[in-house]
């Protein structure tokens, strides 16, 4: 490979990850640019909760006193903080209401969802990443890794990527009236977790880019476990892409509720 080969793959945003289960799945990695503005509007939002604190303040200090006033100040001023990014990645799916507004959405560098742990850690180490000032050293970092993570995401195994604009779309018409898989057929543990269920609804959200016999492959690959977790005989299925029906109904089943669908 020549040095100018080397460079152009060094800056490429795009990060392919393989699965457990065989399904390569990519990610657009965000970039400075987009990160600096979605952290811009969360900074705008905890400026105006800060100011919305003051005034509480003020209004409580006749009534509390000074000491219970400024302990319960304190302690917002620390939540808001530290607790902003990392409540609402950990409890939003990898966003924040900037994140949100730009696209953008923290995930494991394996491709599948953060957890409260992944969200604390990333964040503690903004503190390291801001150093000297203005996020300097966090942005040499991210010129220098492959898939632009600062301190924060290279400790917590995580990175920020751009939320894809085809997703899935599970609630049409057609997607409802799938039945959902009845505990009774199954003999196994009756759970999906978020991880298979998001690799699911990236297969899914791309299967009208991919020959349908090639769906169909590697649908099977990814059923095969998912059934044999279940206790559930996807051969008594009728139908050639049995093996992309079944997965769509554990979609159906385990992935069609209120905190997925909110996201």
């Amino acid at each position: 490979m020549t040095s100018f080969d080397h460079r152009v793959a060094t800056v490429d945003t795009r990060a392919e990850i393989e699965t457990p289960e065989n399904v390569t799945l990519s990610f657009n990695v965000a970039g400075p640019g987009s990160r600096m503005t979605a952290y811009l509007i969360d900074l705008v939002i905890r400026v105006v909760v800060f100011w919305g604190l003051s005034f509480v303040v003020s209004a409580a200090l006749p009534v509390l006193g000074d000491g219970l006033t400024m302990g319960g100040f304190l302690i917002g001023l620390f939540v808001l903080e530290w607790g902003y990014s990392t409540i609402f990645e950990a409890f939003w799916r990898g966003q924040t209401p900037g994140k949100r507004i730009c696209g953008l959405r923290v995930l494991k560098d394996a491709g599948y969802p953060i957890s409260f742990y992944d969200s604390v850690l990333r964040n503690l180490l903004r503190a390291a990443d801001f150093l000297p000032f203005g996020y300097g050293t966090g942005l040499i970092c991210m010129t220098s890794t492959r898939r632009l993570q600062r301190i924060g995401d290279l400790v917590a195994g995580t990175m920020v990527v751009r939320d894809a604009t085809h997703r899935f779309q599970p609630l049409t018409e057609a997607f409802a009236k799938l039945d959902p898989i009845q505990p009774v057929d199954c003999s196994g543990t009756f759970a999906v977790s978020e991880r298979t269920l998001d690799v699911i609804e990236q297969l899914l959200a791309r299967r009208d880019k991919l020959p349908k016999r090639r769906v169909e492959e590697i649908a099977e690959i990814l059923a095969r476990p998912v059934a044999a977790k279940l206790g559930y005989r996807i051969d008594d299925d009728p139908g050639l892409d049995r093996h992309e029906y079944f997965l769509r109904r554990v979609l159906r089943t385990f992935g069609m509720t209120q905190e997925r669908n909110a996201a």
